[in-house]
This record gives C-alpha cells, sequence and structure tokens, in this order.
C-alpha cells in the first residue's frame, strides 16, 4: 500500500493532523492498518520533499497540535502517484502464513484455527453490513465499490475457510 498516496489523498480536502489521517484512514480502508508508526515517518518524508507543510498550533493545557497540509508541489506529486501504472496486487494474510505452517498441527487443531478464522470473518462482516447505510448515505461511488468489494472478498474467503474446515473434519473422522 502506497502510504504516501494515502497521506497525500486525505490533505487534498484540508488539513490535518497525524491523529485524524490514522482515524480516517481506519474508517476508510477497510483492509489496511495504519500505524501512527507509519504515518509519522511518511509525514516527515513528504514535508522534507516539500510535497507538505506542517504548522504548529499552540493549544494551552495539552500538547501543540502539527497540522499538515499540501503543497502546490505536493498537490502535483499526488496526481502523479495517482496516475502511476498498477502494481501487482498484495495477497498477503496473516491467516494464509499461519496455514503454511498447519502441517505441523493435527487434523484437530487445524479445524479449532479455521473455525477461528471463521469467527474473525464473520464479525468483521457483520460489523461492516452494519456500515452499509452510512457508506450509502456519506460515500461517493468509488468508497461504495471499495465497501462493496471488501464484502464480497470477506465473503469468498468465508465460503474458502468453511469448505476447508468440513473437508478437514470430513478426513478426521
Amino acid at each position: 500500500m502506497d502510504i504516501e498516496l494515502m497521506i497525500l489523498g486525505f490533505l487534498m480536502s484540508g488539513p490535518k493532523t497525524g491523529y485524524r489521517l490514522k482515524a480516517i484512514s481506519g474508517k476508510l480502508i477497510m483492509f489496511y492498518s495504519i500505524t501512527l508508526n507509519k504515518i509519522y515517518p511518511a509525514l516527515r518524508k513528504l514535508e522534507r520533499g516539500g510535497y507538505i507543510k506542517k504548522e504548529i498550533v499552540f493549544q494551552t493545557g495539552k500538547p501543540n497540535k502539527h497540522l499538515y497540509s499540501l503543497t502546490p508541489t505536493g498537490k502535483e506529486y499526488f496526481f502523479e502517484k495517482l496516475s502511476e501504472p498498477s502494481v501487482p496486487m498484495e495477497l498477503g494474510n496473516p491467516f494464509f502464513v499461519k496455514s503454511f505452517f498447519f502441517r505441523f498441527l493435527s487434523k484437530k487443531q487445524v479445524a479449532a484455527e479455521f473455525e477461528k478464522e471463521i469467527q474473525s470473518i464473520e464479525e468483521t462482516l457483520g460489523d461492516l453490513k452494519n456500515l452499509k447505510k452510512t457508506v450509502e448515505s456519506r460515500a461517493d461511488e468509488h468508497g461504495q465499490f471499495i465497501y462493496r468489494t471488501t464484502i464480497m472478498l470477506l465473503e469468498t474467503m468465508h465460503k474458502a475457510c468453511l469448505c476447508e474446515m468440513y473437508s478437514i473434519k470430513r478426513k478426521n473422522k
């Protein structure tokens, strides 16, 4: 994932703090977990490159706020990055990494791991489906595409995990 593109894109709508960038990304980018440990180094790099500027807002009784905004060069850079050729989709998934090593577990343990993953996917799907009305009323057509696609990918993963778990349980009898 291109964290610079994400930051520049969010700043296109106006200045934001690092905390605000994290909050927005957590709500809008469903598959990615962006931490402040990733955001702040990227902000410093973009600032050194002249793509963004930082304004310190002094506050009484609490830490000063660092407000980031795009420079004209940053806007140009955003559009350059937006039109770059697509890179192959990353298929990294922590469960895939774990499942590669399931050969070291008993069939019963493997089935239990699939059950935990299925439960996790079901919880995530439930959370996302609860957002449907919000997405429909607030997201533009591209945000709605991301939402629908995320649901479809999770439903496909759910179905695949269920099939694998049932297969393991049948072989275990």
